[in-house]
């Protein structure tokens, strides 16, 4: 017996259309079982938008499904599937097959693009108005493949998404022009066994902000920025998300197609400087927000309000090359940066400003676009033996200030003696 299955392929979150496919491999055809009989799987595209981008076309032509035994499934479109990832965000997505299939096992998705550079097929349209075509190293080959495993029972339909996070999986590296890269950063999900967090950045932002809100799986204190040469690290993000801040806030945020279980929103005003093949621990500051639970089939809300703090070092040492560091919560006994840190090692600092001491003190600080809580500064006169890869323990922090408390839409006054 073979059971209908659904899954949805690229999540760009695009309307849902239903789309005829015919499948070979396998030894099963579609002409060959009796679809009444068959389980169903429907199987969507949908994806996060990229910096920078109005359009993300790419252009499918089939999927293959790989059994942990037997030969693979082969889903061929009846024509080529263009589909603009940059208008699948929500909850919408684009159905690439729903149709019968066998049951089982299943280890591997693989995803038959035409990417092969040229702007004629897949491509990706920049809001300066050039335009790139999209190019998957070896694609013609393996296409775009997802190693993430599934089961089709022997009735019933499966209902999948594949989630495409575009702003890990586009890069446009020197040297590529006129192409950019398309890797798969991809994630499936079970559609009947998911919820999602939305909300809204409600505070005004300061000058020069690009916003975005980042999110991590189970309750993480020490959010870091994209990297996708890091590896079994639990404090990279799942997905980001860059609000529009074009007018006046409130600026609306989703996450959609999350396995339940609990998740922490972070939030920063440096996306712009987010480079997703590197750690850039100097330049983005990402402050936790909050974590919250999802349920499947419900939405979790998380706003996202700010505040600021600021104040003035009055007298710094003679010599004293002045750095003023932010950390979460109490912390008696503030670090200097040490991107070797454990993930559980609560006194890294949050974020770090060097005061210019060209004249002479008052030296003035600010730090921006903190949510509401509570938070602790340290004043180093170290800060320029700081090695942001390393424990320094030369380093030392006097005073330390804790007890500092934000509220939103308001900025504290901390001064330093």
């Amino acid at each position: 017996m073979f059971q209908k299955i659904r899954i949805l392929a690229l999540r760009s979150l695009l309307a849902a259309t239903v789309l005829g496919v015919a499948a070979c491999g396998g030894g099963n055809s579609s002409g060959m079982m009796d679809s009444m009989s068959q389980p169903q799987m429907k199987l969507s595209v949908s994806d996060a938008p990229v910096d920078g981008a109005t359009h993300v076309v790419v252009v499918f032509t089939g999927v293959e499904l790989t059994g942990n035994s037997g030969n693979p499934v082969t889903i061929t479109l009846p024509s080529p599937m263009s589909i603009d990832l940059m208008t699948q965000s929500g909850t919408a997505s684009a159905v690439l097959f729903d149709q019968p299939i066998p049951p089982g096992s299943y280890g591997q998705i693989r995803l038959m693009v035409t990417a092969d550079g040229s702007a004629n097929n897949s491509y990706i349209d920049m809001a300066d108005g050039s335009k790139f075509g999209l190019r998957i190293p070896s694609g013609a080959e393996t296409g775009l493949k997802l190693v993430s495993g599934f089961t089709v029972p022997s009735s019933g339909v499966v209902d999948y998404t594949i989630d495409f996070d575009l702003r890990k999986a586009i890069t446009c590296p020197p040297g590529q022009a006129p192409a950019c890269i398309l890797k798969p950063a991809l994630r499936l999900v079970d559609n009947t066994a998911v919820g999602n967090i939305q909300g809204q950045v409600t505070s005004t932002l300061p000058s020069g902000c690009k916003p975005a809100v980042y999110l991590y799986s189970g309750s993480v204190t020490k959010p870091e920025d994209m990297n996708s040469t890091a590896s079994d690290d639990p404090n990279q993000p799942l997905a980001s998300k860059m609000p529009d801040a074009s007018s006046m806030p409130p600026y609306y945020y989703q996450f959609t197609f999350l396995p339940p279980g609990n998740y922490t929103v972070a939030f920063t005003c440096e996306a712009d400087k987010d480079k997703p093949d590197q750690a850039d621990p100097s330049v983005v500051t990402l402050t936790p927000v909050a974590t919250t639970a999802v349920t499947a089939g419900q939405t979790a809300t998380v706003d996202v309000t700010l505040g600021a703090i600021q104040g003035q070092i009055s007298t710094p040492a003679s010599g004293c090359t002045p750095g003023v560091y932010l950390y979460g919560g109490n912390v008696t006994a503030p670090e200097d940066w040490n991107s070797m840190a454990p993930s559980t090692d609560a006194n890294q600092p949050l974020a770090s400003v060097m005061p210019v001491a060209s004249s002479m003190p008052a030296y003035a600080y600010q730090f921006t676009a903190l949510p509401p809580g509570m938070y602790t500064l340290a004043l180093t006169c170290q800060a320029a033996q700081d090695m942001l890869g390393q424990a320094d323990p030369a380093v030392t922090f006097s005073p330390v200030k804790t007890g500092i408390t934000v509220t939103a839409d308001q900025t504290t006054t901390a001064d330093i003696p």
